[in-house]
């Protein structure tokens, strides 16, 4: 799957949308319940306006999900093994795994050089106050939908919307609430298996 991402954040709305992409797999147990794994990745972005000033920067992750899912087609509709259109919602936990965090820190020091001379009192806006460098790992829960269209038994395009919570520090700088990102993508999606099994059902012979 490939898309985009937006990080919430002060600055305007383009601003904030990056590149990203998705590979899964996964089982269903059941015509309504299943599992999957996915890994998240590629570019977060943050923004901040200080004294009229705005502020961004970029860094990269990998963000590893286990995810449980509900088939909603099935559930409202019953199984149909030739439907053309498949709506699922999930729920999931995972580790992001972010790093090269080099702009925030470029950032935090023309924040710190602003209040330095002057421009700036305000303790609260002196820098970044989660500014962090290196590799770091933070929790992550998340959910979402997702459609399937279908093109084959077996083949499908697959869409997904998906909003992720973090802790306040994954963006660097300090908000007092939780910081978010969300998910658009599309991809395609191979279903190994059959998807239904004919039957034969025995005719009753007259008696």
């Amino acid at each position: 799957q490939g898309g985009a991402q937006y990080t919430l954040g002060e600055v305007s709305f383009g601003d904030l949308i990056s590149p990203n992409v998705q590979v899964s797999g996964g089982y269903n147990f059941t015509k309504l319940f299943g599992v999957r794994l996915s890994v998240n990745a590629w570019q977060s972005k943050a923004g901040s306006i200080r004294n009229e000033q705005e502020y961004q920067w970029k860094w990269n992750f990998i963000n590893p999900n286990a995810d449980a899912i509900l088939n909603l087609s099935n559930l409202i509709g019953g199984y149909k093994a030739d439907r053309l259109f498949n709506v699922s919602a999930f729920l999931g936990l995972g580790v992001n795994v972010a790093w090269n965090n080099t702009e925030a820190t470029s950032v935090n020091d023309q924040m710190m050089n602003h209040t330095l001379s002057g421009q700036t009192s305000n303790y609260q806006e002196r820098g970044l106050a989660y500014l962090w460098d290196g590799t770091n790992a933070f929790f992550s829960a998340r959910a979402g939908l997702m459609g399937d269209f279908r093109i084959t038994d077996n083949w499908s395009v697959g869409l997904e919307v998906n909003a992720n919570i973090l802790t306040d520090s994954y963006n660097s700088k300090k908000a007092g609430n939780a910081d978010w990102h969300f998910n658009a993508l599309i991809g395609v999606k191979y279903a190994f298996g059959k998807k239904a099994t004919k039957r034969s059902v025995p005719v009753e012979q007259p008696t």
